[in-house]
């Protein structure tokens, strides 16, 4: 893989990982092979346009003024955005499965005849963006975060913070696919933990049937991420699940805490980031040695041409449940071990991840 260095002061930190990079693959035949799934990464203008008013309209007019609406008025109006937001949202996702739909074709028809737990699930899902050409993503591969993790074979928790609705997927389809491409090169197919990730249940009542489908073979999970009235039967059985794959080391979980309140992106990351990732944590320790946490820092910028993100894969923090409470590591650039009780668990767990992510965010900007 060529990697150009970038022209920013932070040492060792920045790279161009062009998303067609042969490298990570270099012990494979894989690289040479293309496949549908390059069309996940096709920005179709229209919908970006559809995209940014659903997102305007959520950032800048429905949560800055009316987050908490009193008047009759106040309340008809935010109903009025928020099926504007649901009406644009619909016609971006129509117009991206008639702009690719022999590729989404090719991908159901791919997807349904691998198993997920095959050699062949996680080598397509690492030559996704294989012929994508000038597209690249900045990241810190050089650290090797990614690369310890795939050596290890237990399973980790990826934190993200949710800067952008459309933007994300594509970050969280390169990670996965980065990671697998790594597992791959070490002839870990078979064993390693497979893709999940966490997303709002009303995502799918939004895409087409067939494009949810893909999501799902890409480990979409569902949960029910409202902020008001959420079904917690429902996220019981999906967190369960999830739960008891984790502790087996069969899955990788790749979560955006901050979930809905992505929206209010004027308030601090501290105020949107919501504790069910602590709960989770708390619960996973009582039953594996430790659990292993990666907060990641994403970062957009209209100014750098062809790039689709910056990312700023950060040090790996780890819980583990002991006598006295349970142990954590504390701090971002070095870190130490501290203790906290089982009862004020949830609140040091969430406060770290916290820290770490607005650390990795901030080298993300200034990359």
């Amino acid at each position: 893989m060529k990697i150009e260095n970038s022209k920013f002061n932070t040492p060792r930190f920045q790279a161009k990982i062009p998303i067609n990079s042969r490298e990570l693959l270099k012990n494979t035949p894989l690289y040479s092979q293309p496949t549908p799934l390059d069309s996940m990464f096709n920005e179709n203008l229209l919908v970006k346009k559809l995209d940014s008013l659903s997102v305007f309209i959520k950032n800048d007019l429905l949560c800055k003024y009316f987050n908490s609406p009193k008047t009759l008025i106040e309340k008809m109006l935010i109903e009025l955005q928020k099926k504007l937001i649901l009406y644009a949202r619909i016609i971006a996702d129509r117009i991206f499965l008639l702009s690719n739909s022999k590729a989404i074709d090719r991908i159901n028809e791919r997807f349904d005849n691998i198993q997920t737990d095959s050699s062949e699930y996680v080598e397509e899902l690492a030559r996704i963006g294989g012929t994508i050409k000038n597209k690249y993503i900045i990241a810190n591969t050089e650290d090797r975060t990614l690369d310890r993790v795939a050596q290890s074979d237990k399973a980790t928790i990826f934190v993200l913070n949710h800067p952008n609705y459309h933007k994300d997927k594509f970050i969280y389809a390169f990670l996965s696919s980065l990671l697998s491409k790594m597992y791959t090169s070490r002839g870990k197919q078979a064993e390693s933990p497979r893709p999940k990730i966490l997303v709002s249940r009303n995502m799918l009542k939004i895409v087409h049937p067939k494009i949810g489908n893909i999501y799902k073979k890409l480990g979409l999970v569902e949960v029910d991420a409202s902020l008001h009235k959420k079904d917690r039967a429902f996220n019981a059985v999906s967190i369960r699940n999830l739960m008891q794959e984790f502790i087996q080391d069969r899955i990788n979980i790749f979560i955006f805490p901050e979930g809905n309140n992505s929206s209010f992106q004027s308030k601090p990351l501290s105020e949107r980031i919501q504790p069910g990732i602590a709960s989770f944590i708390k619960e996973a320790v009582m039953h594996k040695k430790n659990v292993r946490v990666i907060p990641i820092g994403i970062d957009y910028s209209e100014k750098i041409k062809n790039c689709l993100g910056k990312i700023c894969i950060g040090k790996p923090l780890y819980f583990k449940n002991c006598k006295s409470g349970i142990t954590y590591t504390e701090g971002v650039e070095k870190q130490h071990i501290k203790t906290v009780s089982h009862k004020q668990a949830v609140t040091k767990i969430l406060d770290t991840i916290c820290r770490n992510m607005e650390y990795n965010m901030e080298k993300a900007r200034n990359s």
